[in-house]
């Protein structure tokens, strides 16, 4: 028997004890890949109790991921590569997460750390650096068969260099429309670096690039990016958003007892950084015409950021630094989506997202959603259906206020919203980046 045959033999080995017939139910006993497999690339047999089984491993794929940013931070490129990394597993594949140190990370199998410092005035984020003989060393012994990265810093040069010494293929995600983050440059970066010629130079070797949302691949259009662009909404295992259940009610209600949030009180939430490029000092001040109407509303800030003391300021000038609630970084998803059932409505003054993870949170956990217009949400947010789209930022609390004096209206659009968000599925989600990796892996 040869060598695959005898490590399938070791996996399942535990149980094999326990058959007692040839017509055992495969499925219990077969990883996910054999499910799917047709009956060429599989055969099994059993011989003394034991079940031996033979997979053709040319569908399993060694998969290296590169990115930036990885856990213990909190964003939505993090939740992604999280999910990209259990749903391919679960799917047969070996996934290899190449990123940068972090001060409290914890060891993970399959994550290889590269030395970093902490970005200027970003105690979340950091700028690796790498020794390259070193990540060609692990990427040969992995054997991997494609390379996927996120994120358009170290860890992109890192597989720029691993790709090209190994001959590997690459494709790449743009999560980040970086014209709304340009903010972040110090000055003489601004005098020297113009977003749209400087992408166009860092992406020119990318054979394909994965748009997550038609706003990125429009970018891309612009930039004169002329090679393939696949867009591909990400997908995140909803499942823990969608759970209504007496646990769930019960921390619902302490969570919002920790907040001296009384049961009366209406919740709007949002959920994300607070940076200029969130326009959340907008969103405040929406804030402020709401509780004019609705006295016993509160604005929970879900998130941290640099602009956090700034906008704790505004709130005090404002006069209603006792109705916003500043959270902090809170645990995802286990946290998050006691916050989302802890709130009546998700609202957002954003421009600056690209396929907004926490907008597709807030719908499967059954909330309408009310937010500034921007290309990145048509068809997730539908008018008058799951939530409304406001062309004027400053006219958000309109529609929020609407939402809040009608009960049965909120009730409506929240099971809308919780309908819409099952169209961002992790199934689809994953089956798309399989079909881009087979493709991309034989050229």
């Amino acid at each position: 028997m040869d060598k695959s045959a005898v490590i399938c033999r070791r996996r399942i080995c535990g149980r094999a004890s326990a058959l007692q017939a040839p017509g055992i139910a495969l499925d219990h006993v077969v990883p996910t890949l054999v499910n799917s497999a047709g009956s060429s690339d599989f055969t099994c047999h059993l011989f003394k109790n034991e079940l031996f089984y033979k997979i053709n491993w040319s569908l399993c794929m060694n998969i290296g991921v590169f990115t930036d940013t990885y856990v213990p931070q909190v964003n939505g490129v993090v939740t992604v590569v999280r999910t990209l990394k259990t749903e391919l597993e679960k799917a047969g594949h070996r996934v290899y997460i190449f990123t940068v140190q972090h001060p409290k990370a914890e060891d993970e199998e399959g994550v290889f750390r590269v030395a970093s410092f902490q970005f200027l005035n970003e105690p979340q984020h950091r700028v690796g650096f790498f020794l390259e003989k070193e990540l060609i060393f692990i990427a040969r012994s992995l054997k991997l068969d494609i390379v996927h990265s996120h994120t358009e810093f170290s860890l992109y040069l890192a597989a720029r260099r691993v790709c090209k010494k190994l001959n590997i293929p690459y494709v790449h995600t743009m999560h980040t429309y970086y014209e709304d983050y340009s903010y972040y440059l110090p000055l003489i970066l601004k005098i020297f670096v113009h977003v749209q010629p400087f992408f166009k130079r860092v992406l020119r070797s990318q054979k394909c690039i994965i748009a997550p949302s038609q706003k990125i691949k429009r970018f891309l259009d612009t930039i004169g990016y002329d090679k393939t662009v696949k867009v591909i909404p990400n997908g995140i295992d909803l499942s823990l958003f969608y759970e209504r259940s007496e646990d769930i009610a019960a921390k619902t209600k302490a969570f919002r007892a920790s907040f001296n949030i009384a049961e009366d009180d209406e919740v709007i939430i949002f959920v994300g950084r607070l940076g200029i490029e969130k326009n959340v000092e907008t969103l405040i001040g929406n804030f402020k015409r709401i509780r004019e109407k609705r006295p016993q509303a509160k604005l929970l800030l879900v998130g941290d950021g640099p602009d956090r003391h700034e906008l704790q300021a505004h709130t005090y000038r404002l006069g209603i630094s006792g109705a916003v609630i500043f959270t902090g970084y809170l645990q995802w998803p286990y946290e998050i989506k006691i916050a989302y059932a802890a709130s009546d409505l998700f609202m957002s003054a954003s421009h600056s997202e690209v396929h907004p993870i926490t907008f597709i949170e807030a719908m499967a956990s059954a909330r309408p959603i009310v937010a500034a217009a921007d290309i990145s949400i048509a068809g997730m947010v539908i008018n008058g259906e799951n939530g409304y789209v406001v062309e004027d930022d400053a006219g958000l609390w309109e529609k929020a206020v609407a939402i809040l004096e009608n009960p049965e209206m909120k009730r409506n659009m929240g099971m809308r919203s919780e309908s819409i968000s099952k169209d961002y599925s992790v199934e689809r989600f994953i089956s798309s980046m399989i079909a881009v990796y087979e493709e991309y892996r034989k050229k």
